[in-house]
This record gives structure tokens, sequence and C-alpha cells, in this order.
């Protein structure tokens, strides 16, 4: 074997100084390279990762340093600045060390390191970074009493528990704007008075019946004497790591596909949400306002289509290439030549899409969260209709479809899921979470057994963090609890072994069914980790959504491959028989071509007579003479 030592002056120099004992590099007949070492000085209760970035190519390798040694595959090539540093969510902590060099097709580079200053640490809870801060125990935070008791009833179904106590003006849900006493009470007051969104004939954010009269008084004195607008940021201390199954993590590598928005041309947030694959293996992103971007993970390679940007959800009509995603109603972008579609309800700010999933007959389905809507693009016609939810704070989330072409999507604040049969037209409600707080769901899955689940992003003081199993035959609802403090969990999909993928804050989690466990998977930088898209591999990529907006990460599309010497290809294709992609049973035409022009959706939803009778039993209107009228109270 040929192995060819780096023994430059300034290497040798920067190793010796950062603790690195060796770099070598050999050749073997590959496309891609590979990277081994090994690490002195661990310790078992710290644990170290090996960050490897392609400053060429803005892709990055994370893998887990076990038993003193860490080894990547498939890697592109290029330069590299190669770090070992501690994972993330770990009570002890040591410096971390890089040195830089070329890995070319074919290397198989070698870098030995030693760690010497292994100390325990402070460190706090949630998926984002927050600067400048206090890091203190919950019950100092949230001093215990009545107060906090409703509190946590009200509040922490919705917001992460360091969104109070990090006072601090940053875009949602990263701080907030600081609050005196009065503006306590008007926020309290619009969340459980109120209509949701300002839209007519809908309920407020949270049941009332969690904050009876007297209750009201007590929260808001609670959130003015410990949320001042004069207090100083604070988050809340991790106690406890996660139990970690080593042995898993030593065949784990997370690969990440990095967008950086050119310096100032956009004044937004970075925050995707997903990904969805196209028929050639590209991964598409859609990337706030600013852009879609589809990336080559064979080869790192960027395609960006700029000014079109949208939000939560993205869905690739695999028979034609075009692009779905949120923005105004929905947006239709057509690959080959650029243009969009905005599909737009003049006059409605609510209308807008949050989540899409194509069912087997081509049609596509859209959760219409502010508007409490579920809507539907309908290919034959190539009309866009929509359907008032008549459950009480419904406001679709994730959508998804069952094996059966039922659409199903969270209820984002009821505490459960809604099914909705095309054929019959009929909504039917699953309550999913047995308790007397305000809770909240985000994305939903279906396994092969058309069990639906669905994770708590929010619950009972952000640390009842569960996994729940519904059956919709027998309406039975199992509960998994994940043991991940304040996990915050997205999203639940099954993948082709019907293994269960969670996304909560700072992991991507499997439970697997058979033994009723989870692995966790520490992912490599602070973040929440939104919505799983699984491939028929068993790739599990997911979303930074926190890195990007607050420490700079940029747009990132990421993978992780829970066994390195399992993959076939860095290309990444829908599994056929998965619920994410009904599409693959569809042999009709293609959507009509993008042009570049505002389709127009015509307001009434197709059950507003009926949908009228349900708000007048449940109050959300008050006489029968009232009009629902759908159009921006503004």
């Amino acid at each position: 074997m040929n192995t060819t030592k780096l023994k430059k002056s300034i290497v040798t120099a920067m190793f010796l100084a950062l603790g690195l004992t060796n770099l070598s590099c050999s050749k073997t007949a590959s496309e891609y390279g590979e990277l081994s070492g090994i690490v002195n000085g661990t310790d078992v209760d710290v644990l170290p990762v090996v960050y490897a970035y392609n400053t060429d190519k803005d892709v990055g390798y994370t893998v887990f340093v076990v038993d003193g040694e860490y080894r990547a595959n498939h890697m592109i090539s290029g330069n590299y600045d190669v770090t070992l540093r501690p994972a993330i969510g770990q009570l002890k902590s040591f410096s971390s060390q890089t040195v830089s060099f070329f890995i070319d097709k074919g290397d198989h580079a070698e870098a030995d390191f030693t760690i010497t200053d292994i100390e325990t640490v402070s460190n706090y809870v949630g998926g984002m970074d927050y600067p400048d801060a206090q890091t203190l125990p919950y019950d100092e935070i949230y001093p215990p009493g009545p107060g906090r008791d409703i509190f946590e009833r009200t509040c922490h179904g919705c917001h992460t528990a360091n969104f109070y106590s990090y006072n601090a003006v940053r875009s949602y849900s990263g701080g907030r704007a600081p609050k005196n006493k009065d503006a306590w009470a008007i926020t309290v007051d619009r969340m459980h008075k109120g209509a949701a969104f300002g839209v007519q004939g809908k309920a407020s954010m949270f049941d009332p019946k969690y904050l009876p009269p007297e209750d009201r008084d007590i929260l808001v004195d609670y959130l003015a004497d410990n949320f001042s607008a004069e207090a100083p940021p604070k988050v809340i201390q991790l106690e406890v790591e996660p139990e970690l199954d080593l042995s898993a993590l030593k065949s784990a590598m997370f690969v990440e596909y990095i967008y950086r928005e050119p310096e100032g041309k956009y004044s937004v947030d970075p925050w995707p949400h997903q990904v969805d694959f196209d028929l050639d293996g590209n991964v598409w992103l859609a990337y706030t306002a600013c852009c879609i971007v589809k990336f080559d993970p064979r080869t790192g390679e960027q395609t960006v289509f700029e000014d079109h940007g949208g939000g939560h959800g993205i869905a690739v009509d695999q028979t034609d290439g075009s692009v779905w995603y949120s923005g105004d109603v929905v947006r239709h972008l057509d690959p080959e030549t650029g243009l969009v579609d905005h599909w737009k309800a003049p006059g409605n700010l609510f209308l807008g899409s949050n989540t899409q999933i194509f069912d087997s007959k081509g049609n596509l389905w859209l959760s219409l969260l502010g508007a409490g809507a579920l809507g539907k693009w309908e290919r034959e016609t190539d009309t866009i209709k929509y359907w008032n939810v008549p459950v009480i704070r419904s406001r679709p989330y994730g959508i998804v479809m069952d094996h059966n072409d039922k659409v199903w999507f969270a209820d984002y604040h009821n505490n459960g899921v809604t099914r909705f049969d095309p054929d019959t037209e009929e909504f039917k409600h699953f309550n999913l979470i047995k308790t007397d707080n305000v809770t909240a769901i985000r994305r939903l899955g279906a396994d092969s057994k058309n069990m639906i689940w669905a994770g708590t992003w929010g619950n009972l003081a952000f640390n009842n963090s569960s996994l729940y199993k519904l059956n919709p035959e027998t309406e039975e609802v199992t509960e998994y609890p994940s043991g991940i403090p304040y996990g915050a969990i997205y999203n639940a999909e099954a993948d082709n072994q019907d293994n269960i993928w969670i996304a909560p804050d700072n992991y991507v989690s499997k439970f697997d069914q058979a033994t009723n466990t989870f692995t966790h998977y520490p992912i490599p930088t602070r973040s929440d980790s939104l919505k799983t898209t699984i491939t028929r591999d068993g790739g599990v990529w997911f979303i930074y959504r926190n890195a990007g907006k607050y420490a700079g990460y940029g747009g990132s599309a990421v993978v992780l491959y829970p066994d390195m010497n399992k993959i076939k290809t860095l290309a990444a294709f829908h599994d056929e028989n998965s619920a994410g992609y009904a599409l693959s049973g569809y042999q009709g035409p293609p959507s009509p071509k993008a042009k570049g022009v505002d389709r127009h959706v015509a307001l009434g939803a197709q059950n507003a007579d009926e949908y009228k009778i349900f708000a007048l039993a449940n109050g959300l209107i008050e006489k029968e003479g009232q009009t629902l009228t759908e159009e921006n109270p503004e």
C-alpha cells in the first residue's frame, strides 16, 4: 500500500501544538475518501465527535468517537477542516482541536488526537444558542406555587420553556420583546379569549377551561414578577443526559449540506423545515423567503432558485419534477424554466399552506394552519378548494396520507389528530394526549400497519416529551416516554422496517417497536431538528432550523446514516411503500406547467353551511344570522 505522510513543518507544528499525533493518507479505489483515527485520553463520561468540514463544498461529516476510535466514509473530495470537539448535550467538555488537509478521491486519511483537559461544565436545555444568559435550575427560573401550576398548564404547551426566561429581543421563537405587567395581561387575554389569528368563527389559541377567571390574575402576576421587562436573560440548566447506546453511535454518521444566503441580500432568518427528493436522487429544500435549493448529495453541488422562497413544507411531483411548497396558498416551481406560479386567495392572509403531500391520485393536499382548514389542489381540474375543519382548535399542521389514501393531520392546539376521508368528505378527530393542560403536536406519520404516530412538541413544563401510537380501528392510544428532557418532539415517521424516527431538540431518535426502546443520536450542532424524511435505504434526512437562525449556519439539509457501512448511495430516493410517498401509485398525467403567474383560489369552503352549524353549536359565532366572512379582518 502506498502511504504518503504529510510532513511539512507547518503541519507538524500544528499537530504538536494541538495534541494531534498522526496524519497519514493512503489511496483506495473509490470515488469518495475516508477518514479514521485514534483519540487518546477519552473518558467514559465524555462523548467526543469528529467534525470534518469540506470547505470547498460546504458539506460537513460528523462521526462519534467510541472506544477511542472514529471513522467516516463516502467523503466528497476537497479541503477539510477536521475538528475534534464534544458532542451536543453533554455535561463534560474539553478543548476543541482542528487540523486542515486535502482528501482526494480514494484517499484514506488518518488523524489521531489527544484530549488532556476534560472538565465538568454547566449546560442548558433547548435547541438553540442563548448567548449571555444565566444558566439556572428550572425551580429557580420558575418558582413553584399556584402561579407556576397555572403557567405550566396554559403556556408550556406552545412555547419552549426558555422562551419566557430568555428576555431578549430576537425573532420567534428564540426571544421575545420585554413585557411589563400590562403587556403580559394583554398577551394572556389574547391567547385564551380572542379568535386565533383573528379569524372569525374560530376558537381561541387555547381552551379557556385551562384558565378560569379566578386564575387569570394569578398568572399575570406570576409572569410579571418573574419575567419583567428588566429581568436578565436566563435559560434552564441541563441536569440529566439522555442514555446513549455507544454501539449504535460507533457506526453512525451525519452528513450536512449547507446553503448560505448572500450576506445582506435578504432580511429574513434562515429556518427551513423539511426536504423532499426527486426521481434523480436530489434533495430539495424550501428556504424561508429567499429561495428554493436543490442539493445533489453525491457531489455537494447546489442549484438555487432565487426570490421565490417558501416556508414549512415542500413536495416534489415525481411525475414531472416540479416542486410545490409553502408560500401564499401554495407555490409551484418548474425547475426547467425557473418559473413559479403563486396560488393566492385575494384578501385572505390566513389561507397559506403549512405543509403539503400528494395522494395516490396525484392530488396535492394542503394543511391550512391559520385558517383552520384543509386544502386540496385537484390535478384533474387544476384548481384549489378547501374545507373548514369542524374540530375545535384543530389548526392543521403536519399532514400525511395513510395507506388507504385517507388524509391525516396534526391538530396543533387540541391534543390530537384528525382524519379526513376524501370519498365521504367526513372528518374524525382522535384525542391522543389525555391530560388537563395545553399541548401541541406538529407532525405525524403512519407505519405499514396504518398505526398513526405523533410526538408532543409542547407539554406540561416542556418536560414530558413522549411518542404516541394511535390505533385508528380501536382508538387505543399508547404512550412511550422518550427520555429526553425538554425534548420538544417535532416529528414522527416510520422507516421501511417500521422503526419510528422522531426529531426532538438536539437529537434524532429511533424507536424500535419490537423492543419498545429508543436510540438517541446527538445531532452535530445545537438546534431543533425538524421533519424527518427517510430514504428507501434508511437514510434519515432532517433540518437544522435554529442553528440557521441563531448560529449563522445557513439553510442545511442533513442526513443521518445509522450505519455508514450499509450506505449504497448518497443519492436520496423515496421508499415506494412509505406513507409519505403515496404518489408512487399514481399513473396519470403530469401537472400543468408553471407559467410564472398568480393563480386565483376562490374563497368559500366546500362545507361552509355545515361549518356554520358547527360554529353556532360550539359558541364560535353568537347568532344564526351572523356571517362568517373569510376576508382579512384588518
